[in-house]
């Protein structure tokens, strides 16, 4: 009955009931296949399945998607070999697959199967599974001869080792027969979904695809690597944690970017396999658990919350042991326990920018506009993860976009902070030495550097000027307009020293309306007198800060130094205390504005 049904059935049918009592074990079904065979050998060629479209491989374009072109079905035992599922293919649930067609295997494997005919056999074409991070795929079909044909790939296996070296899977198909072929894809996935897109490409299109996508991956991970040196100099240079950790973050993000891509499999690590298998999970952690340290390093969480530093800290810690736990034993349970302290690390970055941001600081606002892209981008890759929604562009390619802008801006909000720090800490170390109304040198630093020049003077024979500035006018300013306006009135007469002053010269205010002038040498009496009568001149242009009508008027005592009347020894203070004498026995109602001391 069984031998009549096989007949008299679909086509096909007596092929596969052959095939079946092939691959039992009794030897006499297999002498009775072999009978069959010889009686009717017409009856026993491979066909392809008549309830399954017929693939034609001649798109224009080059690209086929077998989305409602191909059926899935999924053993439960995972032990059918290709022969099995061919022999009994029409009394399998082989159901159509969907476009966005998801499913949890877990132990489980899938096969799916279509028919293709390719015309033109001078034209070569393969199959893409278009994903990274499948644990095992490969694909069987019969050759002209009958035999069969298996390719396989996937991250249980060294890149190096499959049919196409390639960031994804890829099979070539069949180039020697013109009538249609049954293909067969068996995948194994542990712990998350298989949702991969099939395609067929024209081996021309796909390296054209390939070449546009390497040209723009390598654009990224080029500036994702060129950032991470430039920060790491930053950090050494300039012994900044921010761009410490900015550098680790950047990198383990790159890093992970390459796992889920498949470029760490196709060119860092193509022969060996296990760590292929784990980087796409280990990888992505490290980066998640960089980003909350380099979070916690750039808004400081424990000035405005004792709480969120702890968490930061503790969820690190706890997220590490975790993985580390899942590695050993790894069980669908673990990882999405991982995936869902991924999320609170997220969740916990966005929190702390958000409150640094509105803590007022100027420089937060373009490090949390550089944490937004990877924000807005990141939930995409974790739904595909948990089976939530299907492969697509946005979760294979929108964090390395994401990750692509937040770059540049972190890397610009970190420079201007750090540009804005060291101009802080450069006006607090310049306090010991200026005076903080005029920002003139003070008189500690003045005295030093007159020394310094007496001593220089000593030694190579020549002579430096020496200029005592009264700002007259001072106690009238503050009687008639009130101290802000006289105040106005030393800060101009400071201004005026320092556009006379050449870069070697040093002006300072020494006491509260009385000013030095250091010109060092070598320079001549008539030189001297010269810039202070330009220094007087200044003084005499009318300024906005004063009121209508006023202007400064300044007393200008000046000494060639060293001097002999301050000793045999060359000594600053003395020609100081002996400068501001002469320069206070000037009288106050004085036309003559210039004095000599020593010449």
């Amino acid at each position: 009955m069984l031998i009549f049904h096989a007949l008299t059935g679909r086509p096909g049918r007596f092929q596969q009931f052959v095939r079946a009592i092939l691959c039992s074990k009794g030897i006499r079904g297999r002498v009775l296949a072999v009978c069959l065979l010889a009686a009717m050998p017409g009856w026993a060629q491979q066909g392809a399945d008549a309830r399954l479209p017929v693939l034609q491989l001649n798109a224009p374009d080059g690209q086929i998607e077998l989305a409602e072109h191909s059926q899935f079905w999924i053993d439960a035992t995972g032990k059918a070999v290709p022969e099995q599922v061919e022999a009994w293919e029409y009394d399998l649930p082989f159901a159509m697959r969907p476009a966005g067609h998801t499913a949890m295997l877990e132990g489980k494997v899938m096969w799916v199967r279509f028919n293709a005919m390719q015309p033109d056999l001078s034209q070569r074409w393969a199959l893409e599974v278009s994903s990274a991070g499948v644990d095992r795929v490969s694909l069987h079909y019969r050759d002209a001869a009958g035999n069969w044909v298996e390719q396989k790939a996937g991250d249980k296996i060294p890149v190096n080792q499959w049919p196409r070296p390639d960031r994804f899977p890829v099979f070539d198909l069949d180039s020697e027969q013109t009538r249609p072929v049954t293909y067969f894809i068996r995948v194994e996935q542990a712990r998350r979904p298989f949702s991969a897109p099939l395609y067929i490409y024209k081996h021309p299109a796909l390296l054209a695809q390939r070449m546009q996508e390497q040209f723009l991956l390598g654009a990224y991970f080029g500036l994702a690597l060129l950032m991470a040196l430039v920060a790491a100099a930053n950090a050494v240079a300039f012994r900044d944690r921010s761009f410490a950790a900015y550098a680790v973050y950047i990198a383990a993000l790159a890093a992970a970017q390459a796992a889920l891509l498949g470029i760490g499999g196709q060119y860092l690590w193509p022969d060996s396999p296990r760590w292929n298998d784990l980087s796409a999970f280990l990888l992505p952690v490290l980066a998640t658990c960089s980003g909350l340290w380099f979070a916690r390093v750039v808004t400081r969480p424990r000035q405005f919350s004792a709480v969120l530093d702890w968490l930061s800290l503790r969820l690190i810690t706890v997220l590490a042991l975790l993985t580390l736990l899942d590695t050993a034993l790894p069980t669908r349970a673990g990882f999405i326990t991982v995936t869902a302290l991924i999320v609170a690390a997220l969740v916990l970055i966005c929190v702390m920018v958000f409150i640094a941001w509105r803590s007022g600081e100027p420089t937060m606002r373009w490090i949390a506009l550089g944490f937004v892209p990877v924000a807005v981008v990141v939930p995409f890759p974790i739904l595909r993860d948990l089976g939530l929604v299907p492969i697509s562009f946005l979760t294979q390619y929108g964090l390395t976009l994401g990750a692509a802008l937040e770059t540049p801006l972190l890397f610009y909000g970190l420079l201007r902070r750090g540009a804005q720090r060291r101009e802080a800490r450069a006006r607090a170390a310049a306090l010991a030495q200026t005076e903080p109304l005029t920002g003139l040198s003070n008189l500690h630093t003045f005295e030093a550097r007159l020394q310094e020049a007496l001593l220089r003077s000593s030694r190579y024979g020549h002579r430096s000027a020496l200029l005592m500035i009264e700002l007259s006018n001072h106690g009238w300013f503050a009687r008639e307009h009130g101290r802000q306006i006289a105040d106005y009135a030393l800060v101009l007469a400071g201004s005026c020293l320092r556009k006379l002053a050449r870069d070697i010269d040093i002006a300072a205010r020494v006491d509260d309306s009385e000013f030095a002038l250091l010109i060092e040498g070598p320079v001549t009496a008539a030189q001297a007198v010269a810039a202070a009568t330009q220094l007087v001149a200044r003084a005499l242009q009318p300024s906005d800060l004063l009121p209508v009508g006023s202007h400064l008027k300044l007393h200008v005592a000046i000494a060639m130094v060293p001097d002999a009347q301050c000793g045999a020894q060359p000594d600053a203070a003395l020609h100081l205390a002996y400068m501001l004498k002469s320069l206070r026995e000037m009288p106050a109602d004085t036309r003559k504005s210039i004095k000599t001391v020593n010449f």
